[in-house]
């Protein structure tokens, strides 16, 4: 694959968060987004927000030529007591799907599930892993029946944890499971985006599987070389430029995620002024 046909087959996405945001101005991020080149959207659910908003922003979205995915998460949904969580989310997903039109109806599943974020991870992985395994099953086949793709984050050093029973790395497994995975590959230069990813872009490769690479525009402690927040839109914008360059090769290589969009309009807007 060459790089210029990497350009024109990859997509461009992002998270968002803030559902207030397609409530009081839908248009106004659509219009940011379709700007910044995105055509896919990962947007959290709240079942709390009547559907009709969902419908609305998701309908103008679909006349953009923009996708909407379904998008929620939380670390304690790899245990397999917290199944239930799923269910109720994925009965939402079905039964808002039942009641859209065409044009309004999500058109994937996206979770964002950090086990390694429990306390208890680092004392009592393996069963983690386990039950983590047993839920993305789960989720698989509830998507199934939706009739939905689904994809998930992955943290970009998956590949460097076994499954329990030691055959496979654990993101391979993931890879197998999942339609396609985002990597959490933060860092704030392309190469540094392509030394984390490219272990994963090649399982992807081996596997048929689609892989993001996402990066991050929030300010974080967790260092400078996490966020494009400290360099701006026009470096990073070059920097995901190169990123399709180094990653031509790799046919597993879905395109950017870019997260998210509080922080990415508010790193545009800071570049501008």
């Amino acid at each position: 694959m060459t790089p210029v046909n990497a350009a024109t087959t990859t997509q461009k996405a992002s998270w968002l968060w803030d559902t207030s945001l397609i409530k009081q101005s839908g248009s106004t991020v659509l219009t940011f987004y379709k700007n910044q080149g995105v055509n896919v959207i990962y947007l959290q659910i709240n079942r709390k927000l009547n559907v009709s908003y969902y419908k609305n922003f998701i309908r103008q979205a679909t006349a953009q030529g923009i996708e909407v995915h379904a998008l929620d998460g939380n670390s304690t949904w790899a245990l397999t007591s917290q199944r239930t969580q799923l269910t109720t989310v994925l009965k939402w997903i079905e039964n808002y799907q039942a009641t859209a039109a065409t044009n309004e109806k999500f058109k994937g599943i996206h979770f964002d599930i950090e086990p390694y974020l429990l306390p208890d991870w680092s004392t009592n992985q393996k069963s983690i892993v386990s039950q983590w395994q047993s839920n993305v099953l789960y989720m698989v086949q509830r998507a199934n029946e939706i009739k939905l793709p689904i994809a998930a984050d992955l943290p970009f050093w998956l590949h460097t944890i076994k499954v329990p029973d030691g055959t496979a790395t654990l993101s391979s497994w993931m890879l197998k499971q999942y339609n396609s995975v985002t990597l959490m590959s933060y860092r704030d230069t392309s190469d540094g985006i392509f030394n984390v990813a490219k272990v994963i872009l090649q399982e992807g490769v081996d596997l048929g599987k689609k892989v993001f690479t996402g990066v991050e525009t929030n300010n974080t402690s967790e260092g400078d070389i996490i966020s494009f927040y400290e360099e701006g839109a026009n470096y990073m914008n070059q920097e995901l430029n190169n990123l399709v360059t180094l990653t031509s090769s790799y046919t597993s290589f879905a395109g950017v995620a870019v997260h998210d969009y509080l922080g990415w309009k508010t790193l545009v807007e800071s570049s501008v002024n």
